[in-house]
């Protein structure tokens, strides 16, 4: 039931600030010394697809070897606190509706653009594309409350003239597929999804409305740090 007083919080903040410029200091000092060396902690979400985040990191860590990456999964929201709270160095995520803090950089690595995942049996399953507006009789599976997309179709719906009939909500677009696949509902999902899931029984269509989110790489504007100034740059070289 113990908690940190005022003058107790503020020691962490202070603490956890000086750890962080402390290990940025020896990965510099490291690479003056000709030496790459140190450790990366990253946030990351769960789709990242349109950068291939899985070949990027590979990439990467073959070019670095010396450097260990420790990978912190979680929602934008979330990641975002965690690097104003200095807890992971950088952070790849999308970009929120709110925009991005004013103590944090931000660089769009990519983008999804949202398609409309039904079942093979629906009446719009037989048309290639298909209006926001004529689904606000239908059941959606959404994102979870908090997540970027989540905010970005809902958004959308609304735009269109109504509010989504939400039977069930996952963090996973994966799971939103197999959801659509046993006729639950319908779901707005980013399109690499589509050509990723190869599932028999879902029908993708292209939506009149462009719903589209931008993934980036997200630090601190206060920190000097060698590896983040790594990760970033062969981000960037890795999507051109």
């Amino acid at each position: 039931g113990a908690v940190p007083t005022e003058a107790g919080r503020e020691f962490v903040r202070r603490a956890q600030e000086i750890v962080q410029l402390a290990d940025a200091l020896q990965a510099e000092m490291a690479l003056y010394a000709g030496v790459r060396r140190g450790t990366l902690n990253l946030g990351i979400i769960t789709s990242l697809q349109c950068i291939d985040f899985g070949g990027l990191l590979s990439a990467f860590c073959g070019s670095y070897p010396d450097v260990s990456v420790n990978i912190v999964q979680d929602g934008t929201h979330r990641l975002l606190e965690l690097l104003m709270d200095r807890k992971i160095d950088a952070a790849f995520l999308n970009r929120p509706m709110s925009g991005i803090p004013s103590g944090l950089e931000f660089v769009k690595l990519g983008e999804d653009v949202y398609s409309l995942a039904v079942p093979t049996l629906h009446p719009l399953a037989k048309r290639e594309q298909a209006s926001l507006r004529e689904l606000r009789d239908e059941h959606f599976i959404f994102h979870q409350t908090g997540q970027v997309a989540s905010e970005l179709c809902l958004a959308a719906c609304r735009a269109a003239g109504f509010e989504p009939n939400i039977v069930c909500r996952s963090a996973s677009p994966t799971t939103g597929l197999y959801m659509v696949q046993g006729g639950l509902g319908v779901a707005l999902l980013p399109s690499e999804e589509f050509s990723a899931r190869k599932l028999k029984g879902i029908t993708e269509l292209k939506l009149k409305e462009k719903i589209v989110k931008e993934v980036g790489a997200a630090w601190r504007k206060d920190i000097s740090s060698p590896l983040v100034d790594a990760i970033v740059g062969f981000s960037q070289d890795w999507v051109k």
